[in-house]
């Protein structure tokens, strides 16, 4: 495993990983899963909620889009090309609605090898700082099941659930009536794609490796859909700048 790696993340979060199993009764390895999960979404709160906000941003371009479609509609990939453009002018990332699952994938690999290689009934002593509290055992059952092992379908079930919903809230909130429904507008497609992608690759991956993953993925989703929900109702889009035009009644002398 690279040093560098190591030391930035694998380390901290297995020590903060083992300090919340030593905090919650009976050092149960699920609860310290949630914990750790609740902790960094709240760190990442920032980054996601900038995730969100963009295409909310979009929704009051509503008009220049869809007079977009209109001026390129015999011709898509001329569409398709003029619509990065705008999104470009405006500083907005289409595809800023798949952001929120994406940076979740290094924090999955590195609970992997966390549960891989440095959780078993005992923690390993030499990945411990000195600070972190020593455990003689770590209670790697949560509500009956081995979390260190593949579990084939309550876990993954409940995981890929939860990403429908999740995504299924995200594209309800950010649909516009102007956009939404064009057919090769690549924020409409890709989120539309999603809704379903995501729950599958969740589900499959959750039958694969240990259980803790599939914990810590069902946390994360029900705290982003709590974000999501969060910054949805308090987003406040930029008011308009309006023009306004005077009509003199004579001629100035």
């Amino acid at each position: 495993m690279n040093t560098l790696f190591e030391f930035i993340l694998y380390k901290p979060l297995f020590n903060l990983l083992v300090f919340f199993a030593w905090l919650v009764p009976g050092h149960s390895i699920g609860w310290a899963i949630i914990l750790l999960t609740i902790l960094v979404k709240l760190l990442l709160w920032r980054l996601q909620a900038k995730a969100l906000i963009g295409p909310l941003q979009m929704r009051g371009y509503q008009d220049e889009l869809k007079a977009l479609q209109e001026r390129y509609k015999d011709d898509r990939a001329a569409q398709g090309q003029a619509m990065l453009a705008f999104y470009k002018e405006k500083g907005i990332s289409p595809f800023s609605g798949c952001l929120p699952a994406l940076i979740q994938l290094p924090i999955i690999f590195v609970l992997y090898k966390v549960f891989m290689i440095g959780l078993g009934t005992t923690p390993r002593p030499d990945l411990l700082y000195s600070v972190t509290p020593k455990l003689e055992t770590l209670n790697l059952t949560f509500f009956g099941l081995d979390l260190s092992k593949p579990e084939a379908w309550v876990l993954p079930t409940v995981a890929a659930l939860a990403q429908f919903i999740q995504s299924k809230h995200y594209a309800s909130m950010i649909q516009a009536p102007s956009t939404s429904t064009a057919s090769n507008d690549p924020t409409a497609m890709l989120n539309k794609q999603m809704i379903y992608l995501f729950p599958l690759m969740t589900f499959f991956f959750a039958r694969s490796f240990p259980a803790g993953l599939a914990v810590y993925w069902v946390t994360s989703t029900l705290f982003q859909i709590f974000q999501q929900y969060h910054i949805f109702k308090t987003y406040k889009p930029p008011k308009p700048k309006a023009t306004v035009t005077v009509r003199s009644k004579g001629k100035k002398k």
